[in-house]
Formats: structure tokens, sequence, C-alpha cells
């Protein structure tokens, strides 16, 4: 709080002083606000402590109570819960539901410690922070972005619909739209997995990009007859996901806990924190939409584009595309973050 009165309340003042005791007005509110920069209902409050004082001083702001989206804990509480998530919930390795292991544990500790616990939405809103607070250390950079500096260092998976419909082999019927799992690595920005099948996206497809993504590729190039260059491959130390349910099974905590992988989850509501997937995503749909068969970004227009009609591609062809789109181009375009270098060359450079 400032102890002396700045030019503001100095001015606010001078303009209180020679109205003395009388009542003010709608039009002097609304010209003194205009004066001070101040909306007229602030004009009033000052006024009346400027009569209950009359000096400048009285007019001295008070200190801002907590921001919209504050919640404030008791200083007792609040090391409780950042000791919970700082160093307990690093020591658990299999939480089938963390939020709720989490509220349990600050729980027991207050009633412990004799204070009244927090709500679950202010845990939860702290975990949310404390999570954005690690991936800013991890990263050193801005809010959203990651710095890795090693291959495989960060890993990050995700999802998407593939924008296009395949037909079958035997009859080429149209079957449907594709899921398309990607793994990129966060220092390189290389592919170093894929998978694409009809089935949701489950814990055995991330399964077997994890197996594609740690072995040598070329066994699975050999078997889809594509002759790429595709030397990305190793067990990663940090898998960055979402919080779909096939990245929070038993099985893959107990896989990655059995091969020192540590699994990082991106906060709930902040997708930037992906950015790197989510860049790789589109930018593989853009290359898609040239395809026979796309369906576009959007429902927009997809009557007139038929889709269904132009669909040509099976799904082990359009698997033979990505490979070579990602092994003969992708990995050999430059990229952003990486000094004009490619993929490809980052990736040899550093190894």
């Amino acid at each position: 709080m400032k102890e002396e009165p700045d030019k503001r309340e100095l001015a606010a003042a001078k303009i209180f002083l020679p109205l003395g005791q009388a009542p003010l007005t709608r039009k002097q509110a609304l010209l003194a606000g205009q004066l001070l920069g101040l909306h007229r209902f602030s004009v009033y409050r000052l006024r009346r402590r400027f009569l209950e004082d009359p000096v400048a001083a009285s007019l001295l702001l008070s200190p801002p109570g907590p921001r919209r989206g504050q919640y404030m804990l008791s200083e007792q509480v609040e090391a409780i819960v950042q000791d919970v998530l700082s160093d307990w919930l690093l020591r658990q390795k299999h939480l089938a539901h963390p939020l709720h292991a989490i509220c349990r544990e600050v729980r027991m500790r207050c009633t412990a410690a004799c204070a009244i616990p927090p709500s679950r939405a202010t845990i939860s809103r702290r975990w949310a922070d404390h999570g954005d607070k690690e991936c800013m250390k991890l990263s050193d950079a801005a809010p959203g972005h990651f710095a890795a500096r090693h291959p495989l260092d960060i890993v990050q998976i995700d999802h998407t619909l593939a924008d296009i419909i395949l037909v079958d082999e035997a009859y080429r019927h149209t079957i449907g739209r594709p899921s398309l799992t990607l793994a990129i690595d966060v220092a390189t920005r290389s592919v170093v997995a894929l998978y694409v099948g009809f089935d949701r996206p489950n814990a055995a497809t991330v399964a077997l990009l994890l197996t594609r993504m740690v072995l040598s590729k070329a066994p699975w190039l050999a078997s889809r007859e594509v002759a790429v260059d595709w030397p990305m491959h190793g067990v990663p130390k940090v898998l960055h996901l979402d919080n779909a349910a096939e990245f929070k099974s038993k099985a893959l905590r107990a896989g990655c806990n059995q091969y020192g992988i540590e699994l990082m989850y991106r906060p709930p509501g902040r997708p930037y924190f992906g950015g790197h997937i989510e860049r790789l995503n589109r930018t593989m749909m853009e290359k898609v939409h040239s395809l026979p068969g796309s369906t576009g970004s959007s429902t927009k227009g997809r009557k007139a584009r038929k889709p269904e009609a132009e669909a040509a591609l099976t799904l082990r062809e359009f698997e033979q595309w990505l490979m070579y789109e990602i092994g003969q181009t992708y990995h050999h375009s430059a990229h952003r973050g990486l000094s004009g270098a490619t993929p490809y060359s980052a990736w040899s450079d550093v190894v």
C-alpha cells in the first residue's frame, strides 16, 4: 500500500475541497471522472472517504484483493497441497484416478493437521497450475512451448480422424475413415512412429505404436513393400500425452515404468502444450486433402465433393502413402525451430 498520495489523489482532493459538504451531482461526478480517469461510481466512493477525512491521504487506494479466478488458502493448507503435488504425486506410479487420489491425500493431511481441507475444484485448479509450471520448467521457454535438446528426450503422441474415406481390398467398396496415431520427437521434429487403422484408439493402438517407435522400422517397411530411409527409433525418456483414457491405462503405466519412461500429461484445457503433434496432424491432413476420397477439413461443401464416390485407396495403400510422405518428404523438409535443418539431418547430427 502506498504511504504518500500521488498525482491522482492530490488532483481528487483539489476537486473535492471546493465543494465543501454539498452533495455531488451526477454532472459533477461525470466531470470529475473524466478528469481523474475514473467511473462516476468510483468518484462517489472517493468523495465519501474524503468527507470523512478531508485530506489527500484519505484517498489512497487499498491493497487489491485476489484476482478473479484466484482462490486463497491458508499458508498451512497451501503448503500441504503443494507438497502433495510436488513430492507425493511423483512417487505414485499406478494411479487409476489421479485427481481422486490427490484429493484424498490432501484431505487426510489436512485432517491430521486440524485444518479445513480445500474443495475438490480448488485442488483440481492447483493441480492444473502445477502442471503448467512443470511444463515451463521442462521447456525453459514460453508457456506452451517445449525445448528438448536430444532425440527421444520428449515424444508427443496424439490421435486424429483422417480426412479421407478408404475402400476395402476385395470389392473397393467404401468402408469409412481411419484413425491416425502419430508420434513426434520434439527435439528433431522427426516422426518416430505411426499407426493407422479403423479401430477406435485404445491401449492396443498405443502398444503397437510404441513397438514401432522402439524397434527398427526396416522389417515393418519391408512388409509394406516401401523403400524409404527411416532410421528414427529408440526408447523415449518422456511421453507427452493428452488425457485420453488409453493414455492413462494401467497397462501403459506399468509398461513404461518397467523401461523407465516418464509419462507427462497436458494440463486439462490447455491444448497448446501439445503444439508439435497438433501441428504435425494439421500438416499431414493438408497433404491428405490432395488424395482421392478426401473429405476436406470441414463438413461445408462435403456433399459437392462426394468423397464416397471418389474414394480409391485401401488401408494398406493409405499406410504406404503415409510412409512415403513422411520418409521422403516430411523428414527432408526444413522446419521452424531447427535453424533451417531438416528432421533427418537434425537426427543424424545429434546422434
